[in-house]
């Protein structure tokens, strides 16, 4: 009965172990723009007006994202020692016929800066959106945290695959955190046209 009863439980533990995925190694800064913190958005419908700040519910949906994923994922103003910093843009389109929220992301991956003012060209740039059936009506902000969660799920899944990112992620930044973050806020805003 104790061999029985062992064996069990070793099945429960292996298997329970093998459910955890494994969080990749490796510091890494995030940021998303000021300005997407200042200024809200229009959805798009003839006759709602629904206004909404893209900053924080696409920070709440990377967070969750990136900490399912990454051992140390952090903000800008957190991470100290961080061997990349993403920078995250995030958009949001409404297509009232079809009662679709679409959700994108535009990661650039960067490793260090150049001079004071000055960004080197992003190492990477990954460009995804995601779609979520929802009404514009009922709870808005739902729907449309849905959507960023799965735009960013199909970025992270770019990321792990990209070579140059997962070499990069045991290289420490040459430069501090605290000397790219201010200078992304700098960068334009990618022009899109729904």
């Amino acid at each position: 009965m104790k061999l029985i009863s062992s064996i069990v439980f070793s099945l429960i533990v292996s298997t329970s172990a093998m459910a955890e995925p494994t969080l990749m190694p490796g510091n890494i800064a995030v940021h998303i723009a000021q300005v997407h913190y200042e200024h809200p958005t229009r959805l798009l419908h003839p006759y709602l007006d629904v206004w909404h700040m893209k900053g924080p519910l696409a920070q709440k949906a990377a967070t969750a994202t990136l900490n399912k994923h990454f051992a140390n994922a952090q903000w800008c103003d957190q991470a100290k020692s961080a061997a990349v910093v993403v920078f995250l843009e995030p958009h949001m389109f409404y297509n009232p016929q079809l009662n679709v929220y679409h959700g994108e992301f535009i990661a650039k991956v960067f490793t260090q800066t150049g001079g004071i003012g000055h960004v080197e060209p992003a190492m990477l740039k990954i460009k995804k959106q995601a779609q979520q059936i929802g009404p514009l009506t009922i709870k808005p902000d739902f729907y449309m945290d849905k959507a960023y969660v799965k735009a960013m799920e199909k970025v992270i899944k770019e990321l792990k695959a990209s070579p140059a990112f997962t070499s990069a992620l045991n290289v420490r930044m040459a430069k501090n955190v605290e000397t790219i973050c201010p200078a992304l806020d700098e960068l334009p805003i990618s022009k899109l046209y729904y």
